[in-house]
């Protein structure tokens, strides 16, 4: 249906109907003789006539793919049939507002939540910070952050975890084993005067098993990386 949607192999597909309709019928003599000479006739013309058409490029625009933030919509779309939601960002500060969303559509649904943010205590904290966008205050935004964290650790199935370094990305990801998946990565640049003015890809697992896997994985590394954090209460 996607190749007959968007324009693909559809004289081949058209030529299969035709013989999927006519061989039987001609097996058991029902059709007559012109009718299926008229069907190889018009099979042979299709064929002819698709070679002499210049191949469409497939490829979607560019713009379609690399997109920036509000194109994605609102947040809380992403989660609707959301079991699993896995998510890295220096502070998660653009996730973490939605702690009401992620509750109700996971957490009440027990569903599992993972989170990665930047390591408070890491030298490289000072990195991250020089180079994002100076439109918040960086330390403060991930401590509240991490309280946020805490808290919804109480809600349900959900962790999170201290990276040491940035990768340079953030990304989102809904449902990483199921069929339905798919995640957002975000590219970070530097200094951004805006932060929904990154470049965001959306893959789906449909769409591309192999990238989809691909950066699946490298969350997954990143968690196996990432510390846990001590959650003792201080005296």
């Amino acid at each position: 249906m996607a190749d007959v949607r968007q324009g693909r192999h559809r004289e081949a597909y058209t030529i299969f109907l035709i013989g999927l309709v006519l061989t039987p019928l001609g097996l058991l003599g029902v059709a007559p003789e012109q009718v299926v000479l008229a069907a190889i006739l018009t099979s042979i013309t299709l064929l002819v006539f698709h070679t002499t058409v210049e191949p469409a490029d497939d490829a979607p625009a560019l713009d379609t793919v690399l997109q920036n933030r509000e194109s994605l919509g609102p947040f809380g779309q992403l989660l609707v049939g959301a079991e699993q939601l896995w998510v890295y960002g220096p502070t998660a500060v653009n996730v973490l507002v939605h702690a009401a969303d992620i509750r109700r559509h996971v957490l009440a649904k027990g569903g599992q939540v993972r989170v990665i943010v930047q390591d408070p205590d890491s030298p490289a904290r000072d990195t991250v910070r020089a180079q994002l966008d100076d439109n918040l205050d960086f330390d403060r935004t991930l401590d509240n952050s991490l309280a946020t964290l805490t808290r919804m650790g109480s809600w349900g199935d959900c962790q999170h975890r201290l990276l040491a370094f940035s990768p340079g990305f953030s990304m989102v990801v809904v449902n990483p084993s199921k069929p339905s998946g798919f995640l957002v990565v975000e590219l970070h640049g530097f200094q951004d005067d805006n932060i929904t003015d990154r470049m965001h890809v959306r893959i789906s697992r449909a769409a591309s098993l192999h990238w989809f896997d691909y950066w699946v994985a490298r969350f997954q590394a990143m968690w196996d990386a990432a510390r846990a954090p001590d959650l003792t209460p201080q005296p």
